[in-house]
């Protein structure tokens, strides 16, 4: 082996411890977020993940930089995932209609992630954290189509925003009826201004699956060990 490959082995393997321990920080963090909320110290998250207070400030400086940084990685990750679906539709009203309905579900599957925007105080669980960038492409191309009312695309895409993050927080913090959803994308199809049976009929369409990689923060976390019931152990 050259000097030159001993050097790039060397490179690719500290990236990749690199990229192993902030993977391992951010796994600690939504855990911890989720049972003891945006309160939890960075103390809590180094115990968590077993790693040195130095190795923590290598990565984030502040308590809001990982909750950040947890907040964007699953925002990526269900943009990844469900926005390909969406796009299967060539309608943008029905896309809001599956996006919306799929969001909403995701928090219902993945209870972690319920846990974690339930202890956010609202309105802190943001749009970020939601993945409801799809929304502004959305409503500008129904807009273009003739497909909703007299609404600005602006207006439209921040009502929309701020009505799937309510419905969201709503889902995380309590069970609720299992066509919240469904009446939940209705409503917005309603607010765009989609007459009542054609929002009805978007919204009784067969909702396609969605998976997540295995390698994602949201499944790495789903089966961990340390969290049961909701609570660490």
């Amino acid at each position: 082996m050259t000097t030159q490959d001993t050097s790039n082995h060397r490179t690719r393997v500290a990236a990749a411890r690199r990229a192993r321990t902030r993977a391992k920080l951010l796994e600690s963090a939504l855990m911890v977020f989720a049972q003891k909320g945006p309160g939890a110290v960075i103390e809590d998250v180094i115990a968590h993940a077993g790693v040195a207070r130095g190795s923590f400030y290598n990565y984030f400086r502040t308590n809001e930089d990982l909750l950040a940084a947890v907040a964007n990685e699953i925002n990526d990750e269900l943009l990844r995932a469900i926005d390909p679906v969406v796009l299967r539709c060539d309608d943008p009203a029905e896309r809001i209609a599956c996006g919306t309905r799929l969001l909403l579900h995701a928090v219902r599957r993945f209870p972690l992630y319920g846990s974690f925007m339930a202890r956010l105080p609202f309105p802190a669980a943001n749009d970020s954290l939601l993945g409801t960038r799809f929304l502004a492409r959305d409503v500008e191309q129904g807009l273009a189509a003739h497909r909703f009312g007299d609404i600005g695309q602006r207006a439209g895409a921040d009502m929309l925003a701020g009505l799937v993050l309510s419905a969201a927080y709503a889902t995380a913090r309590a069970p609720l009826d299992p066509d919240y959803p469904d009446a939940s994308a209705r409503a917005m199809l309603r607010a765009l201004g989609v007459d009542e049976a054609e929002a009805v009929r978007l919204t009784a369409l067969a909702l396609p699956g969605f998976d997540l990689p295995d390698e994602s923060l949201l499944r790495r976390t789903e089966m961990c060990p340390a969290w049961h019931g909701g609570n660490l152990i």
